[in-house]
């Protein structure tokens, strides 16, 4: 995958979890300045791959306050924390 097809992904990742923020206001009340998102989206491997890396990256250089949401399905405008690291 090409890194501006990452990018693309990614952006349209951020657009579907920026709606669900808005649907949901509760969610934004745990998302803090210093709060690190790496999205993981179950319906695209290979994005799913690059970002699961780059999390890895993120954690092995010392990056704090990393949170990990996992979108199953894109349509859904279900993202789903998993977890803290």
């Amino acid at each position: 995958m090409r890194e501006s097809q990452l990018v693309d992904t990614n952006l349209e990742l951020s657009a579907v979890l920026l709606q669900c923020f808005l649907e949901k206001h509760s969610i934004i009340e745990g998302i803090t300045d210093e709060l690190n998102l790496s999205l993981l989206h179950l319906d695209g491997p290979k994005v799913f791959q690059a970002n699961l890396e780059h999390l890895v990256r993120l954690k092995e250089q010392g990056v704090a306050n990393l949170c990990v949401v996992v979108i199953e399905n894109a349509e859904a405008l279900q993202p789903r924390v998993v977890v803290r690291v």
